[in-house]
């Protein structure tokens, strides 16, 4: 006899949108992978250029997106008021539609702390429904420092306090977030890749060129793209073989690319734009080595993807990277540290055969596949649930 599935809903803080298409993909794709056990309902919100709502279903989650009008007003108070006003009425709309729809949830996803959590912690008391928190920002750690102001930690403390469990993508988010004093129940479960999308191409290509590959948004504070730059201009005066291939946008792009313009770096180095799909999983599977030169991480799906594929990773020593990355998978480096990036770049050319693909692969497939988050994540609902919190 089949086991009645749980109806979820995520209350999505970051969720990909017409505005942002990469904005939370993490989080929609740990939607996805609960599918298969769960019905699965997912709630954003943001401005836009006007009001509309979006309602479909895509990738078998019932999917609701409201686009309140873009405030425009630069009265600082009037304009935060008016701001809150239209969230709030979003917020509104959307969950009418959700009820009319879906009737409601056996448990709240709430995605992200900020700002959507508090309407989980709203929908607790009036639907009598508990959630969850999932967070993945980086604002908590101390390299970053955006956690700060008296409103973002009362807001912080109030919706993790009447969370009934977190869940971080990482030991090291887990670790910071309790040491700030945001007590509660923890789990530490880690992004989700499709590793049938992300594999090791049935054909390897032998002695092909030399190519190193980083993907991101290019913010330049967490991701030290440019320092990648720099030391590849330095490993090319010597390999004149080697590529670069920069995947990704962001508004440090243009600064990026001057950058490289002004080391001669020309054809050497491709920016490609942002890359999704079959066209991602092609560029690093023509990959020689993931470079991750971050000043700060959690747990990087991108990291994640390139080894389901196979492909071996330099990255430094931050979050739960070194828990991750060994001598058979890769290469640990500093942070901020070029010299050290530039040796295991080398290491990279000079030795070739020195990882094993399906090795790479197996290291991480089992713990990061679909089947595998979505075991975690039901467990951590079904002990919520059983307990009543």
């Amino acid at each position: 006899m089949n086991e009645k599935k749980l109806q979820v809903l995520f209350i999505a803080s970051w969720y990909p949108n017409k505005i942002r298409p990469m904005l939370g993909i993490f989080v929609k794709r740990y939607a996805m992978a609960l599918t298969q056990r769960c019905n699965i309902s997912a709630i954003y919100i943001c401005p836009g250029k006007e009001y509309g709502i979006e309602e479909s279903t895509e990738d078998s989650i019932h999917t609701i997106r409201v686009y309140y009008k873009k405030v425009m007003n630069s009265i600082p108070l009037y304009s935060h008021f008016l701001k809150l006003l239209r969230y709030l009425l979003a917020w509104k709309n959307a969950l009418h539609i959700y009820k009319q729809k879906k009737g409601g949830p056996d448990i709240i996803h709430s995605a992200i702390v900020f700002p959507a959590s508090i309407i989980s912690r709203y929908l607790k008391y009036k639907w009598k429904i508990p959630y969850i928190i999932s967070e993945h920002w980086t604002g908590y750690l101390p390299e970053d420092g955006r956690y700060k102001g008296f409103l973002m930690r009362l807001l912080a403390r109030i919706t993790i306090k009447n969370a009934s469990s977190v869940v971080t993508d990482s030991n090291r988010l887990k670790d910071r977030m309790q040491e700030l004093g945001l007590t509660n129940a923890y789990y530490s479960i880690p992004n989700v890749v499709d590793v049938m999308q992300f594999n090791i191409p049935q054909t390897l290509q032998k002695n092909k060129i030399i190519n190193f590959i980083h993907i991101s948004s290019f913010d330049e504070e967490q991701k030290n793209v440019s320092g990648i730059i720099r030391t590849f201009a330095k490993v090319h005066a010597d390999y004149h073989d080697a590529t670069l291939t920069l995947v990704g946008d962001g508004e440090m792009r243009p600064f990026l690319q001057k950058l490289s313009d002004s080391l001669t770096l020309g054809e050497s180095v491709t920016f490609t734009g942002l890359k999704t799909g079959n066209e991602l999983v092609e560029l690093i599977q023509n990959s020689s080595a993931f470079i991750l030169f971050s000043n700060y991480e959690n747990m990087p799906c991108v990291m994640l993807e390139a080894m389901a594929c196979g492909v071996p990773v330099i990255g430094t020593r931050t979050g739960d990277v070194p828990d991750v990355i060994n001598s058979k998978n890769g290469i640990l480096v500093d942070a901020r540290n070029e010299d050290q990036l530039k040796d295991a770049m080398v290491s990279i050319i000079k030795n070739k055969g020195q990882f094993n693909s399906l090795g790479i692969r197996n290291s991480i497939i089992n713990k990061v596949s679909p089947a595998e988050i979505a075991r975690q994540y039901l467990a951590v609902y079904n002990s919520v649930l059983k307990q009543g919190k």
